[in-house]
């Protein structure tokens, strides 16, 4: 959890967030996740904070992010189960 956490700063190091932004309660949800995963969320984040034009990143920003990061590679896998079987 530690190591997603100090990911998630890294990446969102330069970002315009939101004071409060609990990133070890983003950690903790993206359990599993790779650093490129991690990177996608901290991406999309600042994505939906611009599609809104807002200047700072929300933590709903961030919970929206994970939603659409993890539901991408679960369907992933759901898609590479299939190939196998």
């Amino acid at each position: 959890m530690q190591s997603r956490f100090d990911i998630l700063k890294i990446h969102s190091r330069r970002m315009n967030l939101m004071r409060g932004i609990d990133l070890k309660k983003i950690a903790e949800k993206m359990n599993g996740a790779s650093g490129a995963e991690l990177k996608a969320v901290c991406t999309e984040s600042g994505m939906f904070a611009l599609r809104e034009r807002r200047v700072h990143v929300t933590q709903e920003d961030f919970e929206m992010a994970v939603a659409k990061v993890m539901k991408k590679e679960s369907e992933k896998i759901m898609s590479l189960r299939k190939l196998w079987k």
